[in-house]
């Protein structure tokens, strides 16, 4: 199978030297290349400039920031018939627009430096929901889009509630779903949830993989 796979984190700028960002080490990711590529498929990793990389030999497109993405996304859907996106990138939802400094609007923007201030605002922008454009771009109309979706919560309310929001938009086939304290260095479990709402429990990202493969062949 030809797979798309995205990862790490998008950064923000403020300006030239200052981002906002987040915790993503693309670790996940570039696990899931190295295991797919193992298996045999064609693979194509979309990946943050300071993520950890893949291992073995794949194609690699590197990104920084949110409009990076969308437009390497973008093009890689719309020159490549993917069978199966695997959407694991953690990308930013707002975008910085300008900050406020004593009372003075400066945009924001890699082009320039921000004075120095003892006190600033930055203002913020809603970001488009990438994935749910994916199915859209895909020059594959029947492509495959795994989604993920990561928690920061004890409460199966609260999870369940993530899950099925991103579902319900009927954009995904699957949501891959983490929370943040059953993560470690050393161990990372998942559950892949289909659009019946069927859980499926997985030990680790490449068994998450193996899960994804195996629907895709009873459902062929």
């Amino acid at each position: 199978m030809k797979i798309l796979i995205t990862a790490g984190g998008t950064k923000e700028y403020i300006d030239g030297v200052r981002f906002i960002g987040n915790s993503s080490t693309g670790r996940t990711g570039a696990q899931m290349v190295d295991y797919m590529v193992q298996c045999g498929h064609q693979v194509t990793w979309l990946g943050a400039k300071d993520a950890i990389k893949p291992s073995t030999d794949c194609s690699q497109v590197e990104y920084e920031t949110f409009e990076e993405l969308q437009s390497l996304l973008e093009s890689q859907l719309a020159d490549h018939e993917f069978d199966v996106v695997f959407h694991a990138a953690a990308v930013s939802d707002f975008k910085v627009t300008s900050v406020v400094l004593n009372n003075t609007t400066i945009p924001a923007g890699r082009d320039c430096k921000i004075p120095t201030s003892d006190h600033a605002r930055i203002n913020l922008e809603r970001n488009p929901k990438l994935i749910d454009y994916i199915k859209t771009w895909s020059k594959n109309v029947n492509v495959i889009l795994v989604g993920f979706k990561l928690t920061n919560s004890s409460s199966q309310k609260a999870i369940k509630k993530a899950v099925d929001k991103l579902l319900s938009k009927g954009m995904v086939d699957y949501v891959a779903h983490n929370n943040l304290p059953d993560i470690t260095p050393t161990f990372h479990k998942l559950n892949l949830f289909d659009n019946s709402g069927t859980m499926h429990h997985c030990e680790s990202p490449e068994q998450l993989c193996d899960k994804v493969v195996y629907l895709l062949e009873q459902a062929a």
